[in-house]
């Protein structure tokens, strides 16, 4: 049968995971599709149980690019994609049964992204076992000393499964754990060589095109916040993506391209130290509640803090209210 989508699997923090992410496609999607699985260094041991998994499978292609970054794998792919659909997903992230009908009924009724109801797994923070993790979001602007700087807010934080809206909404963002494009859209946006907000440049390309984006909760993907424990060469990759050789130049090319710096620019920065300490912690064989003692004495060592207002959120305003921003550049590096 003709593939209806080409679902696209990167790293996201890790490497280890991916043979449960397939599987998971697998075992609870019954439309046609393309699998594509991108090689972004992988080691041995995770790689080739999943080659010989899927040798033999007409739809499984492996793309073997070396150690990069996830939007510099797909921008090599991005011009072969042709099916109607094209989905992200996240190597740490599952899809659960009946994922896919909703999300290609909802890029039907002509939305050109669609996200579904990410939810996370207990991790790094404390609270429920599975609880939301994205629902809807959007693009604000706050000024500080005169100057504008943007930042993303999400609805529903972390609300308990009970308390998240069951319908369809619109959203002025998403996140990469797993999202569907129309195929026509994926192969026109830009991908720019960002590690962080890189879905926000995207969304705004999207707003720039005047199409829509929506989540869609009928369709449910469960993502691991860093609960389980890394292996050494997961711990390589998330030191790779998340160092400041990448995540400065990142903030900077997102401000050549639409003139803004993020709010929260730093609290990422401080995030990263956080994140690194937690890991190493829990693959020293330490506890998740000690892992988190490790992260506020990091943060206390390294951080520096800079949140110049008593309530950005009270203070901001809808960054789309006054139209899309002009875009300034197309760099993409």
């Amino acid at each position: 049968m003709t593939p209806v989508v080409t679902i696209i699997i990167t790293p996201r923090d890790r490497y280890t995971g991916l043979q449960e992410c397939v599987d998971s496609v697998y075992r609870h999607t019954q439309e046609p599709f393309q699998l594509w699985i991108m090689d972004l260094g992988y080691p041995d041991e995770v790689i080739e149980p999943v080659r010989h998994r899927l040798r033999g499978r007409p739809e499984a292609r492996f793309f073997e690019l070396g150690l990069r970054t996830p939007m510099d794998g797909l921008r090599e792919v991005q011009h072969l994609v042709d099916t109607p659909a094209v989905v992200l997903l996240d190597n740490d992230s599952l899809v659960t049964d009946g994922w896919l009908p909703p999300l290609l009924q909802a890029m039907h009724d002509g939305h050109a992204v669609v996200t579904p109801l990410i939810l996370e797994r207990e991790g790094v923070d404390r609270g429920a076992t599975l609880r939301n993790h994205l629902y809807t979001g959007e693009l604000r602007v706050v000024d500080v000393e005169g100057t504008p700087y943007v930042f993303e807010h999400k609805h529903f934080r972390r609300a308990e499964i009970p308390d998240i809206p069951e319908g369809r909404a619109e959203t002025g963002t998403f996140e990469l754990h797993c999202v569907l494009f129309d195929g026509d859209v994926f192969r026109r946006i830009e991908l720019p060589s960002m590690v962080i907000r890189e879905h926000l440049d995207i969304s705004l390309q999207i707003a720039a095109m005047g199409r829509t984006m929506v989540v869609e909760p009928a369709s449910v993907v469960h993502f691991d916040n860093l609960g389980t424990r890394m292996a050494l060469a997961d711990m390589r990759y998330f030191f790779f993506r998340w160092g400041p050789r990448l995540t400065r130049p990142s903030s900077r090319l997102f401000e050549r391209r639409w003139g803004y710096n993020f709010y929260s620019e730093q609290s990422m920065y401080n995030w990263v130290v956080r994140r690194k300490a937690f890991l190493v912690s829990r693959w020293l064989g330490a506890p998740i509640s000690i892992s988190n003692r490790a992260t506020q004495i990091a943060k206390k060592l390294f951080c520096r803090d800079w949140d110049p207002l008593p309530d950005p959120e009270a203070a901001s305003r809808p960054l789309l209210a006054a139209g899309v921003p002009p875009q300034r550049s197309h760099d993409l590096s």
